[in-house]
């Protein structure tokens, strides 16, 4: 479904195929989502809350932001709407850090949506071998996930000489 609106007011100039057209100012494109997802990004470093900001762009979830909580606060979850033709989508995520802009963590996840049952499955989460933190995936429901950012372990042996 496509509804064209125009927020100050509706004018209805013509209606084909089941498409609404609106004025021309102030025009706003919709279009139903194919389903939705619940994300949390739950910080358990010891940075300060909302130290985080989780960006994820894929077709039909552009550039969709989650910002961070620490691990044993109240759970928010951010709902994010897809509008993609495909069942299956490739996301970018980016993992950025507030107080600075820069980008500690980047990298993907494959989405894959059944539309019988109703479930989102993540099936696969690559991130880029330079990242200084690690990402935790767990899925609470059909649709909802708690993704877990935590401070990446040193694997350096130490030696003497």
């Amino acid at each position: 479904m496509f509804i064209y609106l125009n927020f100050n007011k509706i004018i209805v100039n013509d209606i084909k195929e089941g498409m609404i057209v609106a004025g021309k100012n102030d025009i706003t494109f919709y279009q139903q989502p194919n389903f939705t997802i619940s994300l949390s990004l739950i910080d358990t470093t010891d940075a300060k809350i909302g130290a985080y900001l989780m960006i994820l762009d894929a077709e039909g979830i552009n550039n969709a932001q989650v910002f961070s909580i620490k691990s044993g606060s109240e759970m928010e979850y951010v709902h994010i709407p897809s509008t993609a033709s495909s069942n299956q989508l490739t996301c970018s995520i980016y993992i950025k850090k507030v107080d600075n802009g820069s980008y500690p963590l980047v990298g993907t996840f494959y989405l894959r949506y059944h539309p019988a049952s109703g479930i989102v499955d993540i099936t696969e989460v690559k991130i880029s071998p330079g990242a200084l933190l690690n990402l935790e995936v767990d899925k609470v429901d059909n649709t909802k996930f708690h993704f877990k950012l935590q401070a990446k372990q040193c694997n350096q042996a130490i030696t003497s000489i």
